[in-house]
């Protein structure tokens, strides 16, 4: 079975590889580490040192761990934080993070894997929300090295998919030592998939804690105000994380806000950062002057900011108006939208927010957001919400309020990790 499993993850690279080259997604510096391989300034980070082995997909699952990240290098002082993720972006976040090793995961492959398990040597590994790679799991598992899935949640869209493996995820699921689930939903599938229910617990979702702490400082943002020259009063449309698809919406959203107010700015951050060339040339298309960011106008005008580097997203968001949530205009299933609900930024998003389904539906039951069916209808909204400011700002302020109702996943989770963590024998003294 293992064989069989091994060649369809091969097939699986090799039928991505043409894609990835084309689109420029691969790591290229990282496929050393993707086999398994560690550069020489990550073995030095390592040597003679514990280590908790954190691993989060992309961007978003890092950002979102980031909370725990921090609690567990202060709790944990002697061990060395390995911060692994698949992609570029992830990989660019991670390496921003003080204090921690940033890596690549090994693809699952028992080779692969079992040489990265021989370099990080991981007292624990902790895999953030739905990353069940079997082979990572049955082999970190034989070594006797506690799992926990943390922040975990099944999406809407994924969980028909594990249902269909259910009998071969099974055995995956039962070597796993906890699942600390964000919602009862969460928890119900995983128990549904074959988890064993005394090792599912509710803890909440570490992303509430996440918005919190990425808030940009006054002093950034001001910088970033005077960089781009905007008055107070000056109407910005700001779009966060948006996919192929959704930019043209966008342009005419901010095309009908620019004809009420001829002071309104737009920015953009693509969630890829290889399309800012195309999106720029869709802006250009439709007649704007296109700015890059964080660099700023330097003088020159400017009504679409194209944001060009990771983490610079809340400091934007601060400058807002209005934010519009990339990946819901589509069905990608949405970004996550409370890094501006934390700013007390109001919120829009569309149909297809099954990536974060629970934050989406507090933040509408709350009236601390809203949602279009259909990218015609962005438009009308972002008008109507401009011409009655003190609506946006209300919704704004409710938003922000949950972000901080909603606060207190980082210590739940600290507290169910204690057990597993003190349970190593080789942990130093003092530790757990």
């Amino acid at each position: 079975m293992w064989l069989l499993y091994e060649l369809i993850i091969v097939l699986g690279f090799l039928l991505y590889l043409p894609k990835a080259l084309w689109r420029r997604r691969l790591p290229h510096a990282g496929w050393s580490m993707r086999l398994g391989s560690y550069p020489a300034e990550v073995l030095a980070q390592l040597a003679g040192r514990q280590t908790l082995w954190v691993h989060a997909v992309s961007v978003g699952e890092v950002q979102a761990a980031l909370p725990l990240v921090r609690a567990l290098r202060e709790r944990y002082p002697q061990a060395v934080l390995a911060l692994s993720t698949v992609t570029k972006g992830g990989f660019a976040v991670a390496s921003q993070v003080p204090g921690v090793v940033p890596v690549y995961c090994p693809l699952d492959l028992r080779w692969a894997v079992d040489r990265a398990l021989n370099t990080l040597r991981p007292k624990a590994l902790l895999l953030v929300e739905s990353e069940l790679w079997p082979q990572l799991i049955r082999l970190t598992h034989s070594r006797g090295i506690p799992i926990v899935v943390v922040n975990g949640r099944i999406s809407d869209r994924a969980f028909p998919r594990y249902q269909a493996f259910r009998r071969l995820l099974q055995g995956t699921l039962q070597r796993v030592d906890a699942f600390l689930m964000q919602a009862q939903v969460d928890a119900d599938r995983v128990l549904a998939l074959g988890a064993s229910a005394a090792k599912v617990q509710v803890i909440g979702s570490l992303k509430w804690d996440a918005s919190l702490s990425t808030r940009p400082s006054p002093e950034s943002i001001q910088t970033a105000r005077e960089a781009l020259a905007l008055a107070p009063d000056d109407p910005v449309l700001v779009a966060g994380s948006t996919h192929r698809g959704e930019e043209a919406a966008v342009l005419a959203a901010f095309a009908a806000l620019h004809r009420t107010n001829p002071r309104a700015r737009l920015i953009v951050a693509p969630r890829h950062l290889e399309r800012l060339d195309e999106v720029d040339h869709l802006a250009r298309q439709a007649g704007w002057h296109v700015t890059r960011l964080p660099a700023g106008p330097g003088g020159q005008p400017w009504d679409v900011g194209l944001i060009e580097t990771f983490g610079q997203l809340p400091r934007y968001y601060a400058l807002a108006s209005l934010v519009y949530i990339g990946g819901s205009l589509i069905p990608h299933g949405g970004q996550n939208p409370l890094e501006a609900a934390s700013l007390a930024r109001p919120i829009i998003f569309g149909p297809h927010m099954h990536n974060f389904a629970a934050i989406a539906h507090q933040l509408l039951a709350h009236h601390a957001a809203r949602q279009v069916e259909r990218a015609e209808a962005l438009p009308a909204l972002c008008e109507a919400l401009l011409a009655h400011p003190e609506e946006a700002r209300t919704m704004g302020l409710r938003a922000q309020a949950l972000t901080e109702q909603f606060q207190g996943a980082t210590q739940r989770t600290l507290r169910a990790l204690g057990p597993l963590l003190k349970g190593s024998a080789e942990w130093p003294v003092g530790y757990g």
